[in-house]
């Protein structure tokens, strides 16, 4: 059960997976819809927007809360990959990949839209940059420099700045990624002072990396502010908590905002799609993401609905379960079965799979190498 100061936490990540379902399944179903609503809103884009600002609110102050990067990596790892590598097996048994080991390597560091390896589903991208947010935010931790408020700046500066510029690409890199990634992990998790600042470095030398040199052209553009956009959650969430002001904060907002609009704003001048409908559509898929976010913080005090929550409990199972149906049913998508019908069938089944997978594949995995606390009778009584 959510604890109640999070619940509405998870009601964004609930509006962030109900605007992801919403982009894919109106490919096959309520086209029309579909055709009126892109003309003004990536909601796509604005789910994941939000579900990236959601991750950085909360990740780094997770770790700082615990100060142990053992416990951090160990509980990301627990997290992700069960549910992560089962999908992954899935589809491997559905499509058997051209080159097995690229991709097994490449997938294994949670790093392969960054690697250059082919995916083995396309939503798996967003999980790329997550874990590069996991390195840059170690980086910072094992440096001491958590409570600085540089990063999202710097990031969505630097972002704005190179967005005309084409993308040097190394290409796929797999092997590289995963011995880097290993070492450097390695040395983070060995509990010596030393150690834990040159593995951080390393590590975020390899993120910053990969994010300048090696984006894929689907996202040549917008890769370092996603990273800002994630640094600007835990900006937030410190001045949230009073370790910072508001209005630093409300500075970084902004410098965020306007960089990532830039940004958009660059990429339709590359496309040579500068209309002004598609500027206005930069925009307001910005303030869906960002309004639905601090409409959250505002109301987070309120009673989250238990529907809404619950959904958000179960988003990370409904973002790779809902792609891996339409993988492997886009066939009775396009079948010509009336929409409401199709969409209702399919919905179901998102979500009683994802029930399913939340409850028998997430949460056992969360409790691998876990022990329970003993518990002493004489303090058993008091507890409510």
């Amino acid at each position: 059960m959510t604890a109640p100061r999070l619940a509405w936490l998870d009601g964004l990540r609930a509006v962030a997976v109900l605007l992801v379902v919403y982009a894919h399944l109106t490919r096959f179903v309520f086209t029309d819809l579909r055709a009126f609503t892109g003309e003004w809103l990536h909601a796509g884009t604005a789910g994941v927007m939000l579900f990236f600002l959601v991750s950085g609110y909360i990740i780094p102050a997770s770790l700082e809360r615990h100060g142990d990067l053992r416990a951090f990596w160990r509980s990301r790892i627990r997290r992700l990959f069960p549910l992560y590598l089962a999908v992954i097996a899935v589809l491997v048994v559905a499509h058997p990949p051209a080159d097995p080991l690229a991709t097994a390597v490449g997938h294994a560091t949670m790093l392969p839209f960054l690697a250059g390896v082919p995916l083995i589903t396309a939503v798996f991208w967003t999980l790329s940059f997550e874990m590069a947010f996991y390195l840059l935010v170690t980086t910072l931790f094992t440096v001491r420099a958590t409570r600085s408020v540089l990063p999202p700046v710097i990031l969505a500066l630097a972002g704005a700045a190179t967005t005309p510029l084409v993308p040097l690409r190394f290409g796929q890199v797999p092997m590289i990624t995963a011995a880097v990634l290993v070492l450097g992990l390695s040395a983070v998790m060995s509990g010596r002072r030393w150690a834990q600042v040159s593995g951080g470095l390393l590590l975020g030398g390899l993120a910053l990396t990969l994010l300048v040199f090696n984006m894929d052209p689907a996202h040549a553009h917008d890769g370092l502010p996603i990273l800002a956009v994630m640094f600007t959650g835990t900006v937030i969430h410190r001045a949230d908590h009073g370790r910072t002001s508001w209005r630093r904060a409300g500075a970084v907002i902004a410098v965020v905002a306007v960089s990532l609009l830039a940004t958009w704003i660059g990429e339709l001048v590359a496309l040579d799609a500068l209309t002004p409908r598609y500027v206005t559509r930069s925009v307001l898929t910005l303030l869906v993401f960002g309004g639905s976010f601090a409409a959250g913080m505002l109301l987070r005090h309120r009673h989250t609905p238990a529907w809404l929550a619950r959904i958000g409990v179960i988003s990370y199972s409904i973002y790779l379960i809902h792609y891996v149906l339409i993988e492997l049913g886009h066939s009775l998508l396009s079948s010509g079965i009336p929409d409401p019908l199709l969409a209702a069938g399919y919905l179901t089944a998102v979500l009683a799979l994802s029930w399913l997978t939340h409850r028998y594949i997430e949460l056992p995995g969360q409790r691998l190498g876990t022990r329970r606390p003993r518990e002493r009778p004489a303090l058993a009584t008091t507890r409510t």
